[in-house]
């Protein structure tokens, strides 16, 4: 969908495909050290990159129920990717927080990878739905089930718990909240600010004046003041003039 929006080519169709479907893995096995990476072994990895390539150039798969189904398919292969990931980083030897982080390297770093060659920020860095979180989340029972003995079951409990928090993110709109300019300094100054205004009793709280309320006050007072000295002005005059006479 990505290489249709920027209208690309045959040859960008399938690079985008092999990036957002194997880039994940193959940035984890590159990282474990456990051999060539899987995407280049097995025989059906590149060639389903490929195919998906070609039926997404010469098909336009959009519509309602057509995107339902991707969401629906692709919170499920995050479950998967993340399972796959955490499992392998287990079975190597690797401590539960580099299994984590190759899981979600596994679920998220292809896309990661697709939106960086086409001049974007990746959408798992904010402003999206839980995707990376949902991918964290997913691997917690395939770190306890696999530490159990049950690899299996494993893979199927990060499959679900992923597919499922990644859909009901997408369905409520479920997001991490941005930094917009948030700090502890201007947290603590907020703070302070509060505490000292409230610690004044109510009666000496000095409350700010409304706009041009000091203009006002000043124009009334200047024309009582010019009133006043145009009369006593106007009464020295005629003291003068019956003096005069």
């Amino acid at each position: 969908m990505v290489a249709r929006e920027m209208r690309l080519d045959i040859v960008g169709f399938m690079a985008l495909a092999v990036m957002s479907a194997l880039g994940g893995g193959m940035i984890r096995d590159t990282l474990l050290q456990m051999g060539p990476p899987i995407a280049l072994t097995n025989p059906f990895y590149l060639p389903g990159a490929f195919a998906g390539a070609l039926i997404a150039f010469f098909l336009r798969l959009s519509g309602r129920w057509w995107n339902r189904l991707l969401i629906v398919a692709d919170a499920f292969v995050l479950g998967a990717w993340t399972a796959t990931g955490v499992v392998k980083a287990l079975s190597g030897g690797f401590g539960i927080l580099p299994a984590v982080l190759m899981g979600v390297i596994t679920a998220v770093g292809g896309g990661m990878i697709r939106d960086v060659a086409v001049g974007r920020i990746p959408s798992i860095f904010g402003g999206n739905t839980l995707y990376a979180t949902a991918s964290i989340i997913a691997s917690v029972p395939a770190v306890v089930l696999w530490h159990l003995g049950y690899p299996t079951f494993a893979t199927a409990a990060a499959t679900v718990v992923g597919g499922a928090i990644a859909i009901a993110a997408r369905r409520y709109r479920w997001r991490l909240p941005v930094n917009d300019g948030y700090s502890l300094g201007t947290s603590f100054h907020r703070l302070h600010d509060r505490t000292r205004s409230r610690s004044y009793p109510k009666f000496l709280r000095v409350r700010p004046s409304p706009p041009g309320a000091g203009r006002g006050m000043g124009r009334s007072h200047r024309g009582l003041w010019s009133r006043r000295g145009s009369a006593g002005s106007a009464g020295s005059a005629g003291t003068a003039g019956s003096t005069e006479d």
